[in-house]
Formats: structure tokens, sequence, C-alpha cells
């Protein structure tokens, strides 16, 4: 899995500096995600099934057993089923962290802080690289996690947006299904 994150990162990078600068079209309103108060909308793959209301109860319990007062808020959770150790399982989601919260000063290297946090990594070999998405700028990861016995890759996309760090996180088992999930970041509009 060294391999295919180091070139995932580069073809998506190149990807979403292209796109970004080709001026997309807006999708079918009714086919996207789309949040007023950070100005953005978002179209997310079609097979997915909606699982935000329980993620964000999976948060609060786990704030609540540990005890912490910042947690991350997720404004989106999506999957192709509950049973991630199938071959074909992929999720989505999109998180915000205030921005206030992280004491490091650079927004960068906070944007790379969140982009572990999101992708649950202690690695410290996903060194974010840059990317602009709709004139937005952005920290992006790739990291290659375990669990159990299936290996998985991630990649999050991380941006400081009105006050919070923005995190998109595409998760997958298999190397095709992840890059095509990071592909439809080509459908996030800022406004």
């Amino acid at each position: 899995m060294d391999s295919i994150p180091t070139v995932l990162l580069v073809v998506l990078i190149s990807w979403g500096a292209a796109s970004a600068q080709s001026g997309q079209t807006t999708p079918a309103p009714w086919l996207a995600y789309s949040n007023t108060s950070l100005g953005f909308r978002y179209v997310p793959p079609v097979e997915m099934r909606d699982k935000t209301e329980r993620f964000r109860s999976q948060i609060q319990e786990q704030a609540k057993a540990s005890g912490a007062t910042q947690t991350l808020s997720a404004l989106l959770a999506m999957s192709t089923g509950p049973d991630s150790a199938v071959p074909n399982w992929s999720s989505v989601t999109i998180e915000t962290y205030p921005r206030s919260a992280v004491s490091e000063p650079d927004d960068a290297k906070a944007e790379a802080q969140m982009n572990a946090w999101v992708a649950h990594s202690k690695d410290a070999r996903a060194l974010p690289k840059s990317a602009v998405i709709s004139g937005q700028s952005f920290s992006v990861s790739v990291f290659g996690l375990q669990e159990g016995t299936v290996k998985k890759g991630a990649v999050v996309w991380t941006t400081v947006r009105k006050g919070k760090l923005l995190s998109f996180a595409f998760a997958a088992n298999n190397p095709e299904q992840l890059k095509a999930l990071t592909e439809t970041m080509k459908s996030v509009q800022f406004y």
C-alpha cells in the first residue's frame, strides 16, 4: 500500500488543480449535499447509504466517555454498507472542528493534524500535499490503514473555511474504489 498512496495522491492533486481551473458546471441540486453556513456544495456517490445520525451519535458517545470538551462535528457520513471488512466497502465523511481549538498557528499544519484525526491515524509518513479545489486551498493526506486483516486506504482533504477546519474523508478497501471516491472532490463548489 506504500506506493499506491503516493501515486494516488500525485494523480488526485494533478486532477484537482486541473478541474479547479476548468469551471465545472453546477450539479442538479437534489443530488447534492449543501451547507450554507460554510458555503459549499458536494455531490456524494449515489450508491452510498446515509449514516450521518449514527456517526454523530458515535462521536458524542466517544467524547462523553473520554471527557472531551471539543469534538469533531459530522456534517455527512455515508458508506456502502455496515460491514467494513467486505472487499467492496467504502465510505465518505465530511467533518469539521473549530479552527480556534487547535493551538497550531500555521493553517497548513493544523489541516495536516485534522487529516490524521479524521483518518484515525498516527502515521507520520502521511505528509500532506497542497491542492486547490473551487478556489479553496486544501492539505491532502493519503493513509494506509490496517483494521484486523483488512487493509484500507484513506484520503483526507482539509481546508480552513469560515473559522472551521473542514475535512472531506474517503476510505475504501481497494485502490480503484478509493480513487473513484476521491474524484468526487471535483463536485465540490464553494460560494
